[in-house]
C-alpha cells in the first residue's frame, strides 16, 4: 500500500506558532521527536552508519510512534535490508578509495551487502589491486579506464547505482548516480581558527516517514517555497542564536550564532556546499560562529556532527500521485478523444 504524502507548511504571520524556532547540534542528524525534528537524513541509515547503531535508533523511534516492539523490529530490519538491496557502488581510486575514509566507506558498503567496484581513470590497475585485495574486491571488479570520459561510460554500462569520486566534472556528468567524495561528514568545520561550522539545515522535497494517531503512517515533505518562508520567518524573529544540544530544551547554549545562510537556487548561481552537490533547489544551508569553547570541543571530538531544525508545522492535504494504471488510462483517453 502506498502511503499518503503530506506537505508541511507555515504561514508568514509572525504571531502564528508554525515556524522553525531552534537549531540543535546533534550526534546523529537523523534524530526525530514527536513534534517535528528533522536532520540530515531520516529513518533510514545515515552515511557510514552501522547496522548495530541504526537498528536501536530506528526501533526506539518506531515504538515511540505507537508500534509494538515486534512490529518495530520487523519494520527496521526491512528498512535496513531494503536500503542496501541490489546496490552496485563504485569508487574512484586516487584521493577517494586511496584515503582511510574511502576505505572505511567501501568496507561498510561491502559489510552491508553492496557489490563494490573500483573504477578509475588510471592507465592500469596494478597500483589499485593491493587495496582491492585488502577490501575483498575481486580483480574482475577493478577497472582502469584511461580517462574520465571512459570512466563515466564504464560506470553507466555496469549499471552502477552510486559512484563516489572527488572529481566534480565526473559527478556532474553522472547526475544522480554521482556522489562527491569529501572528508566532511554532517556539518563541516570551515575554519579552525575562526570557529566556523557549516552544513545543510533543511533539504527540499525529501520524503520523511512519520506515523501518528491522527494521520497514521505517512510521509511529509517541505517544498522549496515553504523552506524559503521558514528561513525568512526564522530571520525576522531573530532566532539566529537559538541553539540547543540534542533537542533538549534544558541544554540551550550561548555563544553560537548563525551569521550566514543561503537557499540553493542554481538558476541564480547559488550552489550547494561542496560535498552536498546533490541537494535540490530550495535546500537551506547555514554557517554558525562558535565562541562557546565547551561546544567547540564537542564538535572537534565528533560528539555532535550535524544540524537538526525543530519547530511546529501545518499539514496540507496529501499529495496524491496518479498510479501507473491511471496515467495509462488518461493517455489512452487522450488518443481516443474520449473523457476519462
Amino acid at each position: 500500500m502506498e502511503l499518503p504524502v503530506y506537505e508541511l507548511k507555515i504561514v508568514e504571520d509572525l504571531q502564528d506558532d508554525a515556524e522553525v524556532s531552534f537549531v540543535a547540534l546533534v550526534d546523529k542528524p537523523a534524530i526525530m521527536k514527536d513534534f517535528h525534528v528533522f536532520g540530515e537524513s531520516f529513518i533510514e541509515p545515515s552515511k557510514g552508519e552501522h547496522e548495530k547503531d541504526f537498528l536501536p535508533r530506528c526501533i526506539k523511534y518506531v515504538i515511540d510512534e505507537g508500534k509494538e516492539s515486534e512490529q518495530a523490529v520487523a519494520i527496521c530490519n526491512s528498512l535496513w535490508e531494503n536500503h542496501f538491496a541490489g546496490e552496485k557502488i563504485s569508487y574512484d581510486y586516487d584521493d577517494t578509495l586511496s584515503t582511510e575514509r574511502g576505505k572505511q566507506m567501501a568496507a561498510n558498503d561491502i559489510k552491508n551487502g553492496a557489490t563494490v567496484y573500483i573504477i578509475s581513470a588510471r592507465q592500469d590497475k596494478e597500483g589499485m589491486l593491493t587495496t582491492a585485495k585488502e577490501l575483498g574486491i575481486p580483480e574482475s571488479r577493478v577497472y582502469a579506464t584511461g580517462s574520465n570520459k571512459a570512466k563515466v561510460e564504464k560506470i553507466i554500462a555496469l549499471g552502477i547505482t552510486k559512484h563516489h569520486d572527488n572529481n566534480a566534472d565526473v559527478i556532474k556528468e553522472l547526475g544522480s548516480i554521482g556522489a562527491k567524495f569529501t572528508m566532511m561528514q554532517g556539518f563541516a568545520i570551515q575554519n579552525e581558527e575562526q570557529h566556523i561550522i557549516s552544513g545543510p539545515l533543511m533539504l527540499a522535497d525529501t520524503p520523511i516517514y512519520r506515523s501518528n494517531s491522527k494521520f497514521g503512517e505517512h510521509y511529509v515533505t517541505f517544498s522549496p517555497e515553504t523552506i524559503k518562508d521558514i528561513a525568512i520567518k526564522f530571520s525576522k524573529k531573530g532566532y539566529q542564536k537559538n541553539v540547543n544540544l540534542m533537542h533538549d530544551s534544558n541544554m540551550q547554549v550561548d555563544g553560537l550564532v548563525m551569521f550566514e545562510s543561503f537557499i540553493v537556487d542554481k538558476a541564480r548561481g547559488i550552489l550547494p556546499m561542496a560535498g552536498y552537490e546533490d541537494a535540490k533547489d530550495g535546500s537551506w544551508f547555514g554557517s554558525f560562529y562558535v565562541e562557546n569553547e565547551q561546544v567547540w570541543n564537542l564538535i572537534k571530538e565528533g560528539k555532535v556532527k550535524g544540524f537538526s531544525v525543530e519547530g511546529y508545522f501545518d499539514y496540507a492535504a496529501p499529495n496524491k500521485e496518479e498510479s501507473y494504471a491511471e496515467k495509462k488510462l488518461k493517455e489512452l483517453s487522450a488518443l481516443l478523444k474520449v473523457p476519462f
